[in-house]
């Protein structure tokens, strides 16, 4: 009978002092605890935010689709964003080609700092340290290059350097495209061209 009355009154006695003892270590907290003044708080969120609502960006964009020879063609993109300059086109950053032959097995990859896809003119624009190696084993770099959409073709309208099947090359402008549907891609080197034959 003793024990339980000194039960109850250690239960009675901690209802009393625990919420008390709680109380006043949040007290505590809040006291001790530094001040933050909002006007000197950074305002990252807000400065994202602005950036994103005025540049219109869009995260991770991929286009994917098949030409007129039935190659099938995907760029991808770290983000892109409307152009500037009046055009119709859509710029990106980071870009990435890939293009696949069915027909022949043959597969072109490409990469890039920049670009522009513009549907009014059926291409896609690569711009900046353009890379371009084919499984037929062409290496090669320039600064600018186009895409056809509309068929299996692209151009390098610049200067191009780079190692080929059978040794390695330069020119002031080549172009990639099939004579006929089925065929094999044809690539071309026009003007200045200078080659250096190394046998295996």
């Amino acid at each position: 009978m003793l024990s339980e009355v000194r039960h109850t009154r250690i239960v009675r006695l901690a209802k009393v002092v625990l919420p008390l003892a709680a109380l006043a270590l949040l007290s505590t907290i809040f006291l001790i605890s530094d001040r933050v003044d909002p006007t000197r708080a950074p305002l990252y969120s807000e400065v994202d935010l602005d950036r994103i609502a005025r540049e219109q960006r869009i995260g991770a964009p991929h286009y994917s689709g098949v030409t007129q020879d039935g190659d099938a063609l995907r760029v991808e993109a770290t983000a892109a964003y409307p152009d500037l300059n009046g055009t119709t086109g859509t710029r990106a950053t980071d870009m990435k080609a890939h293009l696949v032959s069915p027909s022949t097995g043959e597969t072109t990859d490409m990469t890039a700092r920049s670009g522009l896809i513009d549907p009014a003119r059926t291409e896609i624009a690569l711009m900046g340290d353009v890379t371009l190696k084919t499984s037929t084993g062409y290496d090669l770099a320039t600064g600018e290059a186009r895409i056809a959409t509309d068929r299996s073709r692209i151009s390098l309208p610049g200067a191009v350097d780079g190692r080929a099947p059978y040794g390695t090359l330069s020119s002031d402008s080549a172009e990639m495209s099939r004579p006929a549907a089925g065929a094999p891609y044809d690539l071309v080197f026009t003007g200045g061209v200078k080659l250096v034959y190394q046998p295996h």
